[in-house]
Formats: C-alpha cells, sequence, structure tokens
C-alpha cells in the first residue's frame, strides 16, 4: 500500500512538473518579493479597471438583485443546506459556469471579473460562496480546463456550466485538508471501482 502511494505521490508530480513551463517570460510580484525583491513597478501605479463588458455589469446587476430578494443567509445557515431555489437560481443566472469559456456554456468571465463577482456573493453570504467557488476551483472546471482533452471538456464543461455542481473530497482523517498527503485509493475492478479510505 505505501509502494503504491509512493508510486502515486511520484506519477503525481511528474505530472505537474511536465505542465510547468520550461521558461518563465513575465514577472512576478509574489515571486519577487520571495526571492527577496520588492518589485514596486509591478503594483505603482495601480492598474486602472476599463470599462466593464454590458455582459458582466448585466450579470452583476441580476446576481445582486437576486442575492438580496432570494438569498436568506440566516436560513440557509439554521437548515445547514441550501434550498432548491437558490441553486435553480443560481443556475439560470449562470453563476456556476462562470470561469466557464463560452464555448462549452459558460459565462466565460476574466478572473478579475469572476473575483468581482465572488466579493458580491461573499458579501451577503458565506455559504453560498463556498459551493460557488469550490465547484468552480477545486471541483471539476478548473482541472478539467487546465489538463482535459478536448473529448472531456466537451462532455462535462457544459454540465458544469449549467449548474451539476461538483466537488473534491479533500479532507481526510490525520491528513487535513493536504492533497499530498491523501491515502483514500481506487482501485479498478472491470467496469467499477472500489475505494478504499475514509473521507471526513
Amino acid at each position: 500500500m505505501a509502494d503504491a502511494r509512493a508510486s502515486s505521490g511520484e506519477e503525481s508530480r511528474r505530472v505537474a512538473e511536465q505542465a510547468r513551463p520550461e521558461t518563465w517570460e513575465g514577472r512576478g510580484f509574489l515571486r519577487d518579493l520571495f526571492l527577496g525583491r520588492l518589485s514596486l513597478d509591478l503594483i505603482h501605479p495601480f492598474p486602472i479597471r476599463t470599462r466593464d463588458r454590458p455582459e458582466f455589469t448585466r450579470f452583476m446587476e441580476e446576481l445582486r438583485a437576486f442575492l438580496r430578494e432570494r438569498v436568506d443567509p440566516v436560513a440557509i445557515d439554521r437548515a445547514g443546506e441550501y434550498p432548491p431555489e437558490v441553486l435553480d437560481g443560481l443556475r439560470r443566472l449562470g453563476a456556476f459556469g462562470m470561469k466557464i469559456p463560452r464555448e462549452y456554456g459558460g459565462l466565460g468571465f476574466t478572473v478579475s471579473e469572476y473575483c468581482r463577482a465572488m466579493e458580491l456573493v461573499g458579501s451577503h453570504d458565506g455559504s453560498v460562496t463556498a459551493v460557488l467557488s469550490a465547484h468552480q476551483s477545486i471541483g471539476v472546471p478548473q482541472p478539467l480546463k487546465l489538463f482535459g482533452t478536448l473529448e472531456q471538456k466537451t462532455k462535462y464543461l457544459p454540465r458544469c456550466a449549467a449548474g451539476a455542481i461538483s466537488a473534491f473530497a479533500l479532507t481526510e482523517p490525520g491528513v487535513g485538508s493536504d492533497p499530498a498527503s491523501l491515502a483514500t485509493t481506487a482501485e479498478a475492478r472491470g467496469d467499477h471501482f472500489v475505494l478504499n479510505g475514509e473521507k471526513l
């Protein structure tokens, strides 16, 4: 079992290293800061935001109204679950597809636009923020966008954009939320898998 985990970890590192760019073309504020260089020219003068795209402005107006009129943070916290009408409303808005490209049924927002939308959601309800951000960050869409085949993207991204909620079963006893230390395995057995391990 330990050997299988070690080889799985080595394989994961190999895949990650292959995805890394061979040469770094740009500069990064945090990278320079880590190397002991405070590169103020990268942040000053602070970039001026350009005019918002009409489709983003429309989405933000609809999202703001939806949150105000339909999302009751106290009720969600009290019940410990998302009301179906809240999830359905987020689906109608396209909120589960903010980061998914338009060609796959998403809204195709930029990182800046996505962050601004999530700031708005977070200012109203942390629980709704969690379901939207987990779905689009550690759920299926982001890894699929970065590493998926065209066939996988075509099959799954439209479902995710339409609101099929995805997630990553991360946390394990004794490991916490450290993906490099996960012990749960999935063994292929013909046309199905056997899961071995425990999740929290």
